[in-house]
């Protein structure tokens, strides 16, 4: 399904050039400004450029119950992404951002969206829609990963037609999504299609605090596509999964049914945040099983800074800082400590089909709203159905991230 990925890229692209083909006749010589990174202007269109940068290193100690225990690190790029972003008129936004590591290039984000009012949308291309955690940027999230539910629920950019409506502290949106849009069916048969709808209300929004309630729902059917694979990792990318339901017909599913509820507060520096999911699957070799997952964490400023949260939208946003280093300050420092858990153990007959628990410690210096310094430190529990399949792992991070 390459073709299919070219050919989405190349038709929103065509859209972009089309819409933006007007506003460059009218006006030869663009407009420079500066908005977080350069911006320019023709008319009605805007252009301005958008990326990111995170730095990794990874240490990580694996202890198995039997067999051989051993250490692994590696310094890397997380992700390499440049991109842009813009507006024609008031009504019509786009963005298209590539990400380029380990010699590869895929799209991310990458859709037009028509606003014929405020707080409605109707948005086509390749985003993410589901979950607090996953449709908050990394940019912003607490933690240097977004945990196992994340994994679980198998949530990311797909592509996507969605319609959006709401008020300035609740929203409803639902849709219609197939594949990302680099894979797709192999053989090119029919990719997967699903139904989603998240709902979120925002009861309480004042200076000092904010709460914020969701629920969401997706029905899937994988088609042609590749059969769908509940797993986790250890709180990060890096390293094997020890917690697997594999891809024999006991543990892949033909389709599936997810339900998350969502919940986060904040009080002045202080905020809590988790979410619950549950999948049932139909299994490809008959019957049917259960997967389960949440997580919760706290975070703190000593620094006295808050997580930005926007109500209208129902996600967490960039974080002003106080007395960024630019202004003689030094900047914001966030601590932070969270639980995970998910439950695979429905899916009998698969001994790595087991129970997922761990604890994470989180530090962030934020020296401009800008650039973050992270170290988070997981101390995870993978305890399968067969012990002699436990193991258990130590994980330490540190990241540089710069965006614009």
């Amino acid at each position: 399904m390459r073709q299919h990925s070219l050919l989405a890229g190349a038709a929103l692209a065509a859209a972009l050039a089309l819409t933006a083909a007007p506003a460059l006749a009218q006006n030869v010589g663009p407009a420079p400004a500066w908005s977080g990174a350069p911006e320019y202007k023709w008319g009605d269109f805007t252009l301005k450029f958008r990326g990111r940068v995170f730095a990794d290193y990874v240490e990580q100690d694996v202890d198995r119950a039997v067999g051989a225990d051993f250490s692994a690190s590696e310094d890397r790029f997380r992700t390499a992404r440049i991109g842009v972003q813009g507006a024609f008129g008031d009504q019509w936004t786009y963005v298209a951002e590539g990400n380029f590591i380990n010699g590869e290039s895929n799209w991310e984000d990458l859709y037009v969206q028509y606003s014929p009012r405020k707080h409605t949308a109707f948005t086509v291309g390749n985003f993410k829609s589901l979950s607090l955690e996953n449709v908050t940027s990394a940019r912003f999230t607490t933690f240097m990963e977004r945990g196992p539910l994340n994994d679980l629920i198998d949530a990311g950019r797909v592509m996507t037609l969605a319609a959006r409506t709401g008020g300035d502290n609740w929203s409803i949106t639902g849709g219609v999504h197939g594949d990302s849009v680099n894979d797709g069916a192999p053989g090119g048969g029919d990719e997967q299609r699903g139904v989603f709808v998240r709902a979120h209300f925002a009861p309480i929004v004042s200076d000092d605090t904010k709460v914020h309630l969701g629920v969401w729902a997706r029905d899937r059917d994988r088609r042609d596509d590749t059969a769908f694979r509940y797993r986790v990792r250890n709180n990060t990318n890096f390293g094997g999964r020890y917690t697997d339901a594999g891809s024999s017909p006991l543990g892949a599913g033909d389709a599936d049914t997810a339900i998350g509820l969502e919940a986060a507060a904040v009080w002045r520096s202080v905020s809590v945040q988790g979410e619950w999911a549950t999948i049932d699957a139909d299994l490809t070799g008959g019957g049917s099983a259960q997967a389960s997952g949440y997580y919760v964490f706290a975070s703190f400023f000593p620094t006295g800074e808050q997580r930005k949260y926007k109500a209208a939208d129902g996600k967490f946003d960039r974080v002003s800082i106080r007395r960024p280093l630019t202004r003689g300050g030094i900047g914001a420092v966030e601590l932070a400590v969270r639980y995970d858990a998910a439950d695979l153990t429905e899916f009998a007959g698969v001994a790595t089909a087991g129970e997922y628990s761990a604890v994470t410690l989180g530090a962030t210096w934020y020296p401009w709203s800008h650039i973050r310094f992270m170290a988070n430190y997981t101390d995870s529990k993978n305890e399968a159905q067969v012990v002699a399949s436990d193991v258990d792992v130590q994980t330490l991070q540190f990241r540089a991230q710069f965006d614009f």
